[in-house]
């Protein structure tokens, strides 16, 4: 998937003139493996479309332990710090794998946003999402027990249980990664007891 497929397949834009700017803008570029393309502290300058991939947000604790705030997989989630765009980022933003990211310069893409109300709707409709998710995670971290947790997980992040690395997850569904562990195997084990049976 190109810049623009993304734009009109994706999202749903259809003003041309919109689809040129935004195309002007973009570029398709490709973060390898384990890069680190927004730091803690530091200010974002570029808008990051996911294409493919998986990314991660992470932030450090007072004595450095590290804590998985957010996963991104689903092609087209803006990856982006959780703050205001003139402020730091209270994160870091890494890839956990090779990915594909449409990235387009802040400032001139804002100037977009502000100009198309088509794209002022796709923006407002980004940050209700990122807000929804982040809501409806925070209540399942504080409210359900570790199994329950883990059964979330595997229903909104289809595949990455076996993709991502286990302290990863386990710090970000608040438990240890030995309790991940123990319900990976069994997981592992009704998948194969399943297939046999089939």
């Amino acid at each position: 998937m190109d810049a623009k497929e993304l734009f009109t397949r994706q999202y749903g834009l259809k003003d041309p003139d919109l689809l040129e700017g935004l195309c002007a803008l973009a570029q398709v570029r490709t973060i390898p493996r384990g890069t680190v393309f927004l730091r803690a502290g530091e200010i974002q300058t570029h808008v990051y479309l996911l294409l493919s991939g998986v990314a991660r947000g992470y932030f450090l604790d007072m004595d450095g332990g590290d804590h998985t705030d957010c996963f991104c997989f689903r092609c087209g989630t803006p990856t982006m710090p959780p703050c205001s765009f003139d402020e730091p980022s209270p994160e870091n933003l890494v890839a956990l794998t090779d990915c594909a990211f449409v990235v387009m310069p802040l400032q001139e893409t804002m100037q977009l946003v502000h100009q198309y109300p088509e794209l002022t709707e796709l923006y407002a409709r980004f940050l209700t999402d990122a807000m929804r998710l982040h809501n409806h995670t925070r209540h399942v971290m504080c409210n359900l027990p570790a199994k329950q947790r883990f059964e979330w997980f595997l229903e909104e992040y289809p595949g990455l249980i076996f993709d991502v690395n286990n302290r990863q997850i386990a710090s970000f569904l608040s438990m240890t990664p030995e309790t991940l562990s123990r319900m990976k195997s069994a997981l592992r084990k009704s998948r194969y007891a399943g297939g046999q049976q089939a």
